[in-house]
C-alpha cells in the first residue's frame, strides 16, 4: 500500500504521513517498524512509529488501541483520512466470520471502502480508507517480487487462536471454495456499495436539534439506521446488539412508548423517532474540549439556559452553555463516508 499510495500521491499532488504502530507484543515488531522507516526514507515520505503504552493482548483492545494512536498522530499532522492496507482477502475471511455469526446481505461483506474512523471522539471528523479491499494478497505479493521490494509477514497471522486465522487456513486448503466466494465477495461488495450509499441519503433526513436531540420522519428505522442513530445519541462508539435494536424497533409500536438502548433512548412520534441521551449513562466529566462525546467547548454560550431546557434533555446537558453539539456534524461525515464511490480503488 505505501508503494502504491506513493504513486498515487505523486501523480495527484497529495501529501502522505506514514504511521507505524508498536503494540508492544512481540519482540520482533521494533524492528520491523524500523523496516518500514527504511522504506519511507527511501521514498522521501515522513514516517513516525507510535507505541502503546498499556499493551493487552487481545486482538479487539489492540484494534481500538491502534486506531487512537492513529487518530491522535493523524491530527497532529493535520490528515483527514487513515488508509489501511485490508486486501479483498480481508473481506471473504470476514464474510465467512460474519455468515457463521448469522450475518445476512451486504452487510456480511465488510470492511467497506470507506468509514469513520471506529474511535469516538478521537477520531472526529477522520475517515479510514481502504483502497486495496479489491486487490488480493497473491496480486500485492507479486508487485512486491516485481518491484524487487522486500515484506515482512506478521507470524500472529499464523496463529490459529485468533478466529480470522482458522478462516484463512480453511480457505488455503480449499482452492475451490477460495475462488467460488472471491466472486460472491465481489458481487456482496458492490452490493455493499449500493447499500452504504443509501444509507447515508437517508441519513441527510435525520435532524439534529441544538441540544442533540435527534428527530426522524417516516414510519420506521432499519436495524443499521437505528443502531447509527444510538451510537450517535449517546456519544460513544459502540453499537448496540442487533438483536436488541430489533426487539425495540418492534416493541415501540405507539406514539409516546419509549425504550433505552445502548445508552440512549428512542421514542416513538406520530411522524417518526425522538432519540435522545440516556441520563443515567451520561459521563459528568467534561475534558477541555468535548463533553459526553456530543459537545464541543465554543468560544461563546451556545446552548439555551439548563433550566430552560426540555425535560427530554434537561439531565444530558453539559454542565454550563458555552458548547455547541457535533451530533449533527458525526452524522454529517458519516453520510459522506457511505457515499464514497467504491470504484474509488488503487489497482495494481
Amino acid at each position: 500500500m505505501l508503494l502504491l499510495c506513493h504513486r498515487w500521491a505523486q501523480t495527484f499532488g497529495r501529501t502522505l504521513a506514514v504511521f507505524t504502530v508498536d503494540h508492544g507484543l512481540r519482540a520482533e515488531a521494533t524492528a520491523e517498524a524500523g523496516t518500514v522507516a527504511a522504506h519511507c526514507a527511501n521514498l522521501g515520505v515522513p514516517h513516525q512509529t507510535l507505541n502503546w503504552a498499556d499493551p493487552k493482548p487481545t486482538q479487539s483492545a489492540a484494534r481500538a488501541a491502534r486506531y487512537s494512536l492513529l487518530a491522535g498522530a493523524v491530527r497532529n499532522v493535520g490528515g483527514s483520512c487513515v488508509l489501511t492496507g485490508h486486501t479483498l482477502d480481508d473481506v471473504i475471511e470476514t464474510v465467512l466470520i460474519r455468515r457463521r455469526r448469522g450475518v445476512r446481505g451486504p452487510m456480511q461483506a465488510g470492511p467497506a471502502l470507506a468509514a469513520p474512523l471506529p474511535v469516538w471522539p478521537d477520531g472526529r471528523g477522520i475517515a479510514v480508507l481502504r483502497p486495496l479491499v479489491k486487490t488480493t494478497r497473491k496480486a500485492l505479493r507479486l508487485y512486491l517480487t516485481a518491484t524487487n521490494t522486500d515484506w515482512v509477514d506478521d507470524p500472529s497471522n499464523n496463529n490459529p487462536s485468533f478466529e480470522r486465522v482458522r478462516v484463512r487456513q480453511f480457505l488455503a486448503r480449499q482452492k475451490n471454495l477460495g475462488a467460488i466466494a472471491a466472486r460472491e465477495v465481489k458481487k456482496l461488495q458492490v452490493e455493499r456499495a449500493h447499500a452504504d450509499a443509501a444509507l447515508g441519503g437517508a441519513l441527510a433526513d435525520v435532524r439534529v436539534c441544538e441540544d442533540a436531540l435527534i428527530e426522524t420522519s417516516g414510519a420506521g428505522l432499519s436495524t443499521q439506521m437505528a443502531s447509527i442513530l444510538a451510537r450517535c445519541a449517546s456519544g460513544s462508539d459502540r453499537d448496540p446488539r442487533a438483536v436488541a435494536v430489533g426487539e425495540m424497533l418492534t416493541g415501540l409500536t405507539a406514539p409516546g412508548m419509549r425504550q433505552t438502548l445502548g445508552g440512549a433512548w428512542f421514542q416513538r412520534t406520530q411522524s417518526g423517532f425522538l432519540i435522545g441521551r440516556d441520563p443515567a449513562n451520561v459521563d459528568g466529566r467534561a475534558d477541555q474540549s468535548v463533553f459526553d462525546g456530543r459537545f464541543v467547548r465554543a468560544s461563546t454560550a451556545q446552548l439555551p439556559d439548563q433550566t430552560n431546557a426540555s425535560f427530554l434533555v434537561r439531565h444530558a446537558q453539559p454542565p454550563t452553555p458555552e458548547w455547541r453539539e457535533i451530533v449533527s456534524e458525526r452524522l454529517a461525515h458519516m453520510r459522506h463516508c457511505y457515499q464514497t464511490p467504491f470504484y474509488d480503488c488503487i489497482s495494481v
